[in-house]
């Protein structure tokens, strides 16, 4: 299986021209050093996910947990550049990313043990709590584990992927059902909650949302621990009742999602969000990472705003679909949670 490989510019130039995308001034040649350098991250990604497949197959039968595998979009990257003055494009550590997902916490601190405990070579950035949003919830209400890690192998055929960064994210169920909710609310309600850019009302509503989750389905407390069950579902449904931003979600599932077919194990996903066809959803495959990326590229610029484009990829049966249903536009296992733990904490 091909992949695509640094383009031999140093770490100096990367940021030079993250630097002139961020000033706007970027040019082709910007975006071609862009381009190659997110797609030599696919050979990282796919040696990481093959490792936590295996690690999968060790634990207990019937575990469900769900590994994916994402590349991250040149607008988020762009975006991401020019929302964090200090960020540079060489450091970015989420360009490549796995996402796990763990029926329970037990499963999700047994599992990311074992990885810790792991004698791989790769570097482990910071220490192990410095992205631990279950132990430290934002004041997003976001919760969830991010290990950030520097690809290092002595093998041949690997040494000229070393110092690549790929970012594992742990997540149970219950966080991926609220993360991916906010994701989607921030298209159906036009905010950027995940970005803490949202207004006071319907940022406050989902971090009461995310307490609410935690505290019925999970059994512990997150960011508002302090509150009463009784005053946490007071304001929740007092909120909801004058901003209507759950509302908005209910009954919301793509017939996309449904009809959703897994024949490949690489996958762009294309999410049309303006002009005649608005909502509409396609779905392309791929044999190998390089025509993946090609291709990756090629509609990124056609398509830029008016579609979402986003490659992912995974081993598992239907595990795109529930590791990225804000691509689907499906919301129906958030609701589906959220009204059983406020009708079992009223």
């Amino acid at each position: 299986m091909p992949f695509v490989e640094p383009g031999g510019y140093s770490r100096g130039e990367l940021d030079r021209v993250g630097n002139r995308i961020r000033e706007g001034v970027a040019g082709s040649e910007d975006l071609r050093i862009l381009d190659n350098w997110r797609a030599s991250h696919l050979y990282v990604l796919n040696t990481f996910q093959a490792s936590l497949r295996t690690r999968r197959s060790r634990f207990d039968v019937g575990e469900q947990i769900t590994i994916a595998q994402r590349l991250k979009r040149r607008p988020t990257i762009i975006d991401k550049l020019n929302r964090e003055a200090g960020m540079s494009l060489s450091r970015m550590h989420d360009i490549a990313g796995c996402r796990i997902i763990f029926p329970n916490l037990n499963s999700l601190d047994r599992f990311r043990t074992s990885v810790l405990n792991s004698r791989a070579a790769h570097e482990l950035l910071g220490d192990q709590n410095r992205y631990n949003y279950i132990v430290s919830p934002k004041p997003s209400g976001y919760r969830g584990i991010h290990d950030v890690y520097k690809y290092n192998v002595g093998s041949t055929g690997g040494v000229r992927w070393n110092g690549l960064r790929l970012e594992i994210q742990y997540r149970t169920y219950i966080q991926h059902a609220w993360a991916t909710a906010v994701e989607i609310s921030d298209i159906v309600n036009a905010t950027r909650l995940k970005f803490s850019e949202a207004n006071n009302d319907i940022t406050r509503l989902f971090l009461l949302c995310s307490e609410i989750l935690s505290r019925y389905h999970e059994g512990v407390n997150g960011y508002c621990g302090n509150l009463a069950a009784r005053d946490l579902i007071f304001e929740y449904k007092n909120i909801e009742s004058r901003i209507h931003a759950i509302s908005r979600l209910r009954g919301l599932t793509s017939s996309a999602f449904q009809k959703f077919a897994r024949s490949s194990k690489l996958f762009i996903l294309v999410n049309y969000t303006s002009t005649e066809k608005e909502g509409h959803f396609e779905a392309e495959s791929f044999p190998d990472n390089a025509s993946a990326a090609v291709r990756y590229s090629e509609l990124e610029l056609r398509l830029e705003g008016i579609a979402d484009v986003v490659l992912v990829g995974s081993s598992q049966q239907d595990a795109i679909k529930l590791a990225y249903t804000n691509y689907f536009s499906d919301a129906s296992g958030f609701i589906s949670a959220l009204d059983q733990a406020v009708e079992g904490l009223s």
